[in-house]
């Protein structure tokens, strides 16, 4: 049975306090995901985050570049941390930021356009294509004219390709969360032809980390008889790594308006 919206924002609310740790157990790739999304980031962008979770990409952003960052989230509770991390360092960051409560079903409430959005697997909390599907418009109307869509989102296919060499080593299968939706990577590709956005690049920024750290750092661990540890010394190493092949479930879509 799908998980109501009530469930769903529940879980996220009791995620608020746990920091840097907040959206992800794996600190590791939500690094990774921060280091790679600020690659496409230029001081002086009107930019919105959907989906910020208690700010810490947000704050890491405008600690970097002199942008003025819009950043939205469902759960209050996330919001009410962001707010409260935010006061604390405002005065000595580059750029500035804004939180607000809202759901991504109410992007089309924002009267505002922008040079950049970004997004951390967040639409995959979405239970169907076509929810998806609609925020992606609503996203596309949110752009200005040349401006750049950072869309870091979870694809079934790069689960399977993880899959099918953990099944060889003798590990079980990874399963996406209760809460989640994976991307199939054909759905984004016939979105890419109805034109709203025109689909530039597929990063898959995540590939050898993913196969370093749940192939190799799980077999290790295993064999030890325990629990993998996302802090592992080859983890570390793998983020220092570049992608090979096509094994990352994170994947970044890079979308622009024209």
């Amino acid at each position: 049975m799908e998980n109501s919206f009530e469930e769903k924002l529940s879980f996220w609310n009791s995620r608020a306090n746990l920091g840097f740790l907040a959206g992800s157990n794996d600190g590791v790739l939500k690094s990774l995901e921060m280091t790679e999304i600020q690659k496409y980031i230029k001081s002086g962008m009107r930019i919105l985050e959907i989906g910020c979770g208690n700010g810490v990409t947000a704050m890491e952003v405008i600690k970097n570049f002199n942008v003025d960052v819009l950043a939205v989230d469902f759960a209050e509770q996330m919001i009410a941390d962001a707010e409260n991390n935010y006061n604390k360092v405002k005065d000595s960051m580059a750029g500035k930021a804004q939180f607000k409560v809202m759901r991504v079903e109410e992007l089309d409430s924002i009267k505002d356009q922008f040079d950049m959005i970004y997004c951390e697997r967040v639409l995959i909390n979405l239970a169907t294509w076509n929810e998806q599907k609609d925020v992606l418009i609503k996203i596309a109307a949110l752009l200005k004219e040349n401006g750049i869509f950072c869309m870091c989102e979870n694809s079934i296919e790069g689960l399977a390709g993880i899959n099918e060499f953990r099944e060889k080593v003798g590990l079980d299968a990874i399963t996406p969360p209760w809460h989640n939706r994976y991307f199939q990577e054909a759905e984004l590709d016939s979105f890419a032809e109805e034109k709203y956005l025109t689909l530039t690049e597929k990063n898959n920024f995540t590939s050898t980390y993913y196969f370093l750290s749940r192939v190799v750092n799980a077999t290790l661990a295993k064999r030890t008889g325990e629990e993998p540890s996302y802090d592992s010394p080859v983890n570390q190493l793998a983020f220092s790594l570049p992608p090979i092949g096509n094994f990352g479930q994170t994947k970044l879509w890079i979308w622009t308006k024209k």
